[in-house]
């Protein structure tokens, strides 16, 4: 099997998988409730600017750092962005558990069990 065509079967089942539909329909949530909608964009937006910072090689302050925890302290009280955030969560264990397994075999290969 070609490995870009599994990447993309494997693209598709995420987007069809339960986690993800879940997470759709928090976020859809979020975009419906004005309020939630404005913390969650301020919250990725301060997300994104340490990313950049931490890509461009640029040090990230303490005061980023706490910054970007107290804004996530506050949008955690929405109940829309807290399940939103929990939705994510469920995604990502199942991208860890793909992860996991697309290592394997370089694992695999390193212990001697190829």
């Amino acid at each position: 099997m070609n490995v870009l065509q599994a990447i993309h079967e494997l693209s598709t089942a995420i987007r069809t998988s339960e986690p993800f539909m879940e997470l759709r329909r928090a976020y859809e949530q979020v975009q419906r409730d004005p309020t939630a909608h404005q913390l969650f964009t301020k919250f990725r937006t301060l997300q994104k600017q340490l990313q950049q910072k931490q890509m461009n090689g640029l040090p990230v302050s303490d005061t980023d750092v706490e910054m970007l925890q107290q804004h996530l302290h506050v949008i955690e009280m929405n109940e829309n962005i807290a399940r939103l955030i929990r939705a994510e969560e469920r995604l990502n264990e199942l991208f860890a558990q793909a992860t996991a397994a697309m290592i394997q075999p370089i694992e695999q290969l390193y212990d001697g069990h190829s």
